[in-house]
């Protein structure tokens, strides 16, 4: 949005009548509403209209599936100030969200694993049917508690998946010189992929 001030001059004196006008500008990217708001402006001084900077601001929204990035658009060298709707706002927020709850569990899941290296995954009497058991029992249960009430992108995912694998990759022993996918990794693990288990706990 675009505050304006009509501006008269009468002799030396400079005479200001704050009469404010809002001007709505869309564009598709930060270049595109750069150039724009820079050939208004020129439009402006040729009215003797001036563009009140701290009254005027830009309203980003990232496309879907990309991290959020703050455009940096000027009037004559003045930045101005990014606003997001209400709707926009919340949508950020809960994204934000969900990423900490992601690395949260990630964290806790790890820890979980650690503790029983020795006594489960190093354990030379257990056999690898009971340790894959166990991985699901204690290791995936942490992973995926709560994920039920949460809307998981595709990003989040990948993360829950690319550590789902790689604990199972170390159970079975699978080297990563070995260049075997993730496919035979669970099918050798006789596990469903981290995607169907999100899709059953959403009850999808």
């Amino acid at each position: 949005m675009v505050s304006l001030r009509d501006t008269e001059i009468m002799g030396l004196q400079a005479i200001t009548k704050v009469k404010e006008t809002v001007i709505r500008m869309n564009a598709r990217t930060e270049e595109k509403m750069q150039h724009e708001l820079d050939r208004f402006s020129s439009a402006c001084d040729n009215f003797r209209l001036t563009i009140s900077t701290t009254k005027t601001e830009v309203m980003h929204q990232t496309a879907p599936g990309k991290p959020y990035h703050e455009p940096c658009v000027t009037v004559k060298g003045y930045k101005l100030q990014i606003a997001l709707p209400t709707w926009a706002a919340h949508c950020q927020e809960r994204s934000l969200g969900l990423y900490a709850e992601v690395n949260n569990r990630i964290v806790k899941a790890t820890a979980a694993f650690g503790r029983l290296r020795k006594n489960v995954w190093e354990c030379r009497g257990l056999s690898t049917t009971v340790k894959l058991k166990v991985y699901r029992a204690v290791v995936v249960t942490t992973l995926l508690h709560a994920f039920e009430t949460w809307t998981v992108y595709s990003r989040h995912a990948k993360e829950l998946n690319h550590f789902y694998t790689s604990c199972l990759r170390r159970l079975l022993r699978i080297k990563w010189q070995d260049k075997i996918p993730d496919s035979e990794v669970l099918r050798r693990a006789c596990n469903p992929s981290i995607y169907t288990l999100l899709q059953k706990a959403q009850g999808m």
